[in-house]
């Protein structure tokens, strides 16, 4: 998958969700839609969208966190 295309997909799914999700919820979407993303390319993926200002993660706890779109196009 090149590089841009993890970006869109992860803002895309996060769309399809309602613009909000667990983590996991999200890896599993992403997972099930053909993206092949691992554990650590989501967390990379997210951590460069949330500097952009596109999304918002926030934990739960120490295990749980909920993906949030925060900019539109």
């Amino acid at each position: 998958m090149s590089g841009l295309s993890i970006y869109y997909s992860v803002l895309n799914v996060l769309k399809r969700m309602g613009g909000k999700a667990m983590w996991q919820n999200l890896l599993d979407e992403l997972q099930r839609t053909g993206v092949e993303v691992s554990k650590s390319g989501l967390n990379q993926a997210l951590l460069k969208l949330e500097i952009h200002g596109r999304v918002r993660v926030t934990n739960l706890d120490e295990i749980r966190k909920i993906v949030e779109l925060v900019g539109e196009d």
